[in-house]
Order: structure tokens, then C-alpha cells, then sequence
């Protein structure tokens, strides 16, 4: 047997969850919190043994493909240790046949678990403008069987035109922000719109419930490019990263969305501790109280 072969079935032995949960369970997490705890923590020795591939894993969002090889980010995703607070927020605030709009998707988690949540009725829209990310998001999503998921290839901003879109050493770096090492980065072309303009053309009527963005950098072009469809929808509630590492100002994003009539909540439960002092924000969450 060729060496590390034997690393793929174990991993995945020790860390798929149970059945794909019905609409309003949880997922069947395999494995003690202490055993998920190692596995992350010694990420870096045994992937460096597991050959590079994606495969179907099981989550609170349904089935997913994700390569666990990447980073810790990937395998968190499939222990159901990846951004608990945020996925907590979505299963408490997001009303079954609501609209959710992810902007920024990477490998989709969660558009998926939103799919779940609004059901049928319900609409989610996702942003992505990486080409591979885009491929493995609508192999899930159509493992999963919801066709209340649409996937646009573009990035949202404050125009609508084209950008240079800078390739991240991992999957959810990608960045339309040059960042302080774009010199020697890959980059590529990619097709921006504002998401006012975006759902105008589109005719949309329906109100927005939620809105997730994570954009690496490009945080308030985002929200300037949405300030129709944040003020049309009193009941919109907003999940944003805020990445000061790419030049993303929290107290500037904080101001412009308590100027929109916005609470700043943290992002933790139950979901309505107020932000106190916005220095070094990561994330937060907005509604209107």
C-alpha cells in the first residue's frame, strides 16, 4: 500500500457525522469534543499525508463537498466546529421560506444550511466569483437536490463592471482588496455588481431577510452597493466579517450601518448583546430594533 493511503479511510471513518438531518435537526456529529479537538489541532501533520480530493461530507446544511486537506477552516466545516455563532445566528434568525443572500460563498456551507432552513418556499441567492469555488458549490448543491439556491459567478461591490479578483493561498482568502502580498499573487478577471443593481435587474419583489457577507476586504463596498435594499427591508438582518488585515476600518463599517437605522449586535447568543466599541471588530450583527 503506497505510503499515507490508509490516512484517508481513517480520517474519514473518524469523522463523518450521521444521516443528513431533516429540516429543523442537527446533524449526528461523530466523535467526542476532545477527539474533534485533536484531529484540528494535528491538522498539519496527518494532511500532509491525505491525498488531495473533495468528497461528499455530511453537515447541518445537508451533504457537501469539501477537500478536508486544504486547512483546518475545511475540516472544522465537517467536525461542525467552523463558525458555530454564525451558523447559530442563521438557524435563529432566518424564517422558514425566507431570503437569505450570501455574498462571498466560498465552498457554500452557508447557502446550503439557509437552503435547508427556508425550504421550498424560500429563496438564497450566493455570490461567488471564483471559478473552482463555483464548481464545487453547484456539485453540492445539486447533491443536495434544492432548487431553491441560485449561484451567480460575479463579486458584489459598490459598481458594476470588472475587477481583478487576487487568488488567496486558501479557498476563502480570494480578494478583490490587493492586499499588503498581492505582488506575485495570481489574479484573474471577474465581473462585479452592486447587489442593488443586481436585484433590480432581476425584477425581485420579495423582502430580504438576511444577508451574510464575508468578502475578504471589501466589506463596505459591498454595503454601499446595497444601501436600496437595506433600506427597503426594516426587517433585514446582516451577518458581516469585518477584516481590518485588509485595510477595513470597523468603526467606519459600524457608522455607516447605525446611520441606516442598524443595531450592532456580537455575534454571539443569544443574539442581543449590544457592540459596545466597535475597535477591532471581526464580526458583527445588524438589525433593526
Amino acid at each position: 500500500m503506497a505510503r499515507g493511503a490508509a490516512s484517508p479511510a481513517i480520517a474519514f471513518f473518524a469523522i463523518l457525522p450521521g444521516p443528513v438531518p431533516r429540516r429543523g435537526a442537527r446533524p449526528n456529529q461523530a466523535g467526542t469534543p476532545l477527539f474533534k479537538k485533536l484531529l484540528l489541532k494535528t491538522h498539519r501533520i496527518w494532511s500532509r499525508l491525505l491525498p488531495r480530493f473533495y468528497y461528499p461530507y455530511r453537515f447541518a446544511g445537508g451533504r457537501i463537498y469539501l477537500d478536508i486537506g486544504e486547512s483546518r477552516a475545511m475540516l472544522a466545516r465537517v467536525l461542525g466546529r467552523y463558525e458555530r455563532a454564525k451558523h447559530q445566528a442563521i438557524e435563529a434568525l432566518l424564517p422558514p421560506g425566507g431570503t437569505f443572500i450570501d455574498v462571498g460563498v466560498n465552498k457554500g456551507d452557508f447557502s446550503l444550511l439557509a437552503a435547508r432552513i427556508v425550504g421550498d418556499a424560500g429563496r438564497v441567492i450566493a455570490f461567488e466569483p471564483e471559478p473552482t469555488n463555483c464548481h464545487w458549490i453547484r456539485k453540492s448543491i445539486a447533491l443536495n437536490g434544492y432548487r431553491n439556491v441560485e449561484l451567480h459567478q460575479l463579486a458584489l461591490s459598490d459598481c458594476n463592471g470588472e475587477a481583478q479578483l487576487y487568488i488567496g493561498a486558501k479557498s476563502g482568502w480570494h480578494s478583490l482588496v490587493p492586499g499588503r502580498e498581492a505582488e506575485g499573487r495570481q489574479k484573474i478577471r471577474v465581473v462585479t455588481r452592486t447587489l442593488d443593481a443586481f436585484l433590480a435587474e432581476q425584477g425581485w419583489e420579495r423582502p430580504v431577510d438576511m444577508i451574510k457577507i464575508d468578502v475578504e476586504g471589501a466589506d463596505m463596498e459591498v454595503l454601499r452597493g446595497a444601501s436600496r435594499v437595506l433600506e427597503r427591508n426594516p426587517e433585514i438582518v446582516l451577518l458581516v466579517d469585518i477584516h481590518p488585515h485588509q485595510g477595513v476600518d470597523p468603526e467606519e463599517l459600524c457608522g455607516y450601518l447605525k446611520a441606516k437605522g442598524f443595531t450592532l449586535l456580537r455575534e454571539q447568543a443569544p443574539f442581543n448583546i449590544p457592540v459596545d466599541d466597535c475597535t477591532g471588530l471581526g464580526s458583527v450583527i445588524a438589525r433593526r430594533r
